[in-house]
């Protein structure tokens, strides 16, 4: 079974922060290639791609910091085990 938690993560910033892939990509400097694969391959998000979109996330929405947090520490938990 695929493992969706990081594809589910950037369509939710993509919604929340109305953007898409290509600009997300050069607000904050994750490859676009690498942004692609996450949202229509299997993909997983390395640990430095998720303090950049947590810090976006934080500077962009008015999303609790805590809320925010939860979701990103769920995948790096999950990158720390595999």
């Amino acid at each position: 079974m695929k493992d969706i938690m990081d594809q589910k993560l950037l369509e939710y910033i993509l919604y929340k922060c109305k953007t898409t892939i290509n600009f997300l990509s050069k607000s904050t400097g994750i490859p676009y290639s690498q942004l692609y694969g996450v949202e229509y391959s299997d993909r997983k998000l390395k640990d430095k791609e998720l303090k950049i979109l947590s810090e976006y996330l934080k500077k962009e929405t008015t999303l609790k910091h805590s809320y925010i947090d939860t979701r990103i520490n769920k995948i790096l938990k999950r990158n720390s085990i595999t």
